[in-house]
């Protein structure tokens, strides 16, 4: 089993993982606050994110039929998280967002708030797992 297919398959689970604990919750989609159309958005959004991590573990883990397949769907595969991750930094160019409901609200990793972490780490794993593809492990 090659360690790069492991590595982008931990960043597509995490994926999965980490945004329903964070968005499937009390404070988020389950939030009787929250108006119902913003708490369908936030459901949409964690079904979109999901399926396309669910694409790229299929993507890892079907057989591929030749050596370009192979590359392009652990290429693919890689982007997948990132491309799951990156909006967060896009959003909070938007005028009235915040990456919490109250400043200082969630613990701080180096100062930064810890829903960010992912948001970094996550694509930088991936990255990871495709270099790994690249090198043939």
């Amino acid at each position: 089993m090659r360690t790069s297919r492991l590595v982008l398959t931990g960043a597509a689970v995490g994926t999965i993982v980490g945004t329903a604990r964070a968005d499937l919750n009390a404070t988020h989609v389950f939030n009787p606050d929250w108006p119902p159309h913003a708490r369908f958005h936030g459901a949409a959004g964690w079904g979109t994110v999901a399926g396309a991590q669910l694409l790229a573990l299929w993507l890892l883990w079907r057989p591929a039929s030749s050596a370009a397949e192979q590359e392009l769907a652990a290429k693919t595969a890689a982007l997948l998280p990132a491309v799951a991750w990156a909006p967060f930094f896009g959003a909070l160019a938007t005028p009235g967002t915040a990456v919490e409901d109250e400043p200082g609200h969630l613990p701080r990793v180096a100062g930064v708030p810890l829903n960010l972490v992912p948001a970094t780490l996550v694509p930088a794993v991936a990255a990871l797992g495709y270099l790994l593809h690249r090198r043939g492990l």
